[in-house]
């Protein structure tokens, strides 16, 4: 049990009108955030803090790594290419300076062209997230149509989004929702992640009779699964979105 004159680990606060409790989240980009009910008292959290101090420290300890690898973000240059594994494909980053403001990116014969203000590093950033959002857009549910080809099971709708936490998601009216990041996985978890998002049509849960489903499809799922936890390594740093930049 912490003491209660024990030093608290740092912290933000976030209010939100849909929660019904408090909730601790802790995220690379964020770090520990206090997710609290509108109305709830702004003393009290310290206290919720402090009595969660054990398994702050241990999820800070495993997401150290990844933090460091986001906090570099400042200082990396625009790269030279861009890899997307995830659907085969390797972008050669040109620059070319315009008089317009920001910088607008565009794609041709494998060559993303960033035109504008290119001396700033996170415009350009900007715009390669957008040009690798449109990619992903076009290209993963083409993807995701193929695996509901061969397993015969489908989705009701497929979105493709900018997620902080989750490669993939099922609703219960079978709607999948993909993260863009994918791209840069290598193509055999996307895959599997595929697969997996696929198999909730059938089972949400993740009961052994929802593992059967994932194995008919994936007989590796159990190593894709282990590998999917650390695959936030294929994704490069300027790829991740910081809070409040599109």
């Amino acid at each position: 049990m912490p003491r209660p004159d024990q030093a608290l680990p740092d912290y933000t606060v976030r209010v939100s009108a849909r929660a019904r409790r408090v909730r601790l989240v802790i995220t690379p980009a964020d770090g520990l955030v206090v997710v609290v009910p509108k109305g709830f008292p702004a003393s009290r959290v310290p206290e919720v803090v402090r009595e969660h101090v054990p398994w702050i420290e241990r999820t800070l300890e495993r997401t150290a790594e990844r933090r460091a690898h986001l906090a570099g973000i400042s200082q990396a240059p625009v790269p030279e290419t861009i890899d997307l594994p995830g659907i085969g494909v390797r972008w050669r980053i040109e620059l070319k300076r315009g008089e317009a403001v920001g910088v607008r990116g565009t794609l041709r014969d494998e060559t993303l062209t960033l035109t504008g203000d290119v001396d700033d590093t996170e415009v350009c950033r900007a715009a390669m997230r957008r040009a690798v959002g449109r990619v992903a857009r076009e290209r993963l549910p083409l993807m995701l149509g193929s695996a509901e080809a061969e397993t015969g099971w489908s989705a009701t709708k497929v979105s493709v989004r900018r997620q902080r936490s989750r490669w993939g998601s099922c609703t219960s009216k079978h709607a999948i929702s993909l993260n863009e990041s994918l791209v840069f996985l290598p193509q055999h978890l996307v895959r599997y992640v595929m697969v997996h998002e696929l198999a909730h049509t059938r089972r949400l849960d993740h009961s052994p009779a929802f593992w059967a489903l994932v194995q008919g499809h994936e007989t590796a799922w159990r190593d894709h699964r282990r590998e999917l936890r650390e695959a936030w390594r294929h994704v490069p740093a300027w790829a991740e979105v910081p809070r409040g930049i599109a």
